[in-house]
């Protein structure tokens, strides 16, 4: 089972995707999913990002690398930088761990 939201009574399903975009030519990815918007005979299928996974393919090279990161941040001093990064893993680690358990 996907990850749901109960809106209007309905269930609605959300599996989160991994999303390949491309800005001033360097590929990045996002993870998100898609949600139908507007009006009945006018809905369009929309992109709604949960966290920008730069570089990385996949969100689990992401989490691995930002761990590396937050470290790295902190032995240098930098814990505002570590803290933001913190905070991208933490969501990308609620996102993932949602899908597994409603899988």
């Amino acid at each position: 089972m996907d990850k749901g939201d109960q809106k209007g009574g309905t269930m609605e399903r959300r599996k989160y995707k991994v999303r390949r975009v491309v800005s001033r030519g360097s590929p990045s990815y996002q993870l998100g999913h898609y949600e139908m918007t507007g009006k009945p005979g006018a809905r369009r299928s929309v992109f709604r990002v949960l966290v920008h996974l730069g570089e990385y393919e996949t969100p689990e090279a992401a989490a691995t690398a930002w761990r590396e990161d937050v470290e790295r941040a902190r032995r240098v001093g930098r814990e505002k930088t570590a803290a933001r990064i913190e905070e991208k893993k933490r969501k990308l680690e609620g996102a993932l761990s949602s899908e597994r358990t409603e899988a």
